[in-house]
């Protein structure tokens, strides 16, 4: 090979090289918004349950912070269903129970879940989110093979999880009193 086809070659690689970095580096940024608004998701739930009971908040948050999520979703429906739900908010609330039900069942899968990188379905080499499979040791495997299942996760759909967290808060917060956003 001539010196100048192995310069080609190099500058492609690095070039790949730091377009895979840049992918790795965008879902890492994606996956720390994901935990800002799971969180923000969390405490609006606590604060709305404040709102609708008589029970000291420090009472609450004992409960409250001791639990896993999972755990904290069943907590707020509990709260807010011995509250009751007046006619005209039921429809928010089951949007927000309907929410945090698609929220839980991805969120593990990003908390406990690690970064590849692949090339699949024709697109270019791109970092994805693999989460943890329970019972399953062969998980990175079938990621490997592209066989994408509920645990993989692009940039986008990182990305799609965020805004239904915030779309959350806002409905919480609506609920809450607040007045929606322009």
């Amino acid at each position: 090979m001539t010196s100048s086809r192995l310069t080609k070659r190099a500058r492609r690689r690095r070039r790949a090289k730091v377009r895979a970095q840049r992918s790795v580096d965008q879902l890492n940024r994606a996956l720390g918004e994901f935990l800002t608004e799971m969180g923000r998701v969390e405490f609006t739930m606590l604060l709305y349950v404040d709102v609708i009971n008589e029970a000291p908040i420090e009472r609450l948050f004992d409960e409250y912070s001791q639990k896993t999520f999972g755990p904290k979703v069943g907590w707020f429906k509990e709260w807010v269903e011995f509250a009751g739900v007046p006619s005209e908010k039921r429809a928010i609330v089951d949007r927000v129970y309907r929410n945090l039900k698609e929220i839980h069942s991805k969120r593990n899968f990003l908390v406990h879940g690690e970064t590849w990188q692949g090339a699949f379905y024709g697109q270019h080499r791109q970092a994805y989110r693999v989460g943890v499979v329970k019972q399953n040791l062969e998980y990175i495997d079938e990621f490997d093979r592209g066989e994408h299942g509920e645990n993989v996760f692009s940039l986008s759909e990182v990305k799609a999880l965020t805004k239904l967290c915030g779309d959350t808060v806002t409905d919480l917060n609506f609920l809450r009193g607040q007045s929606l956003p322009d």
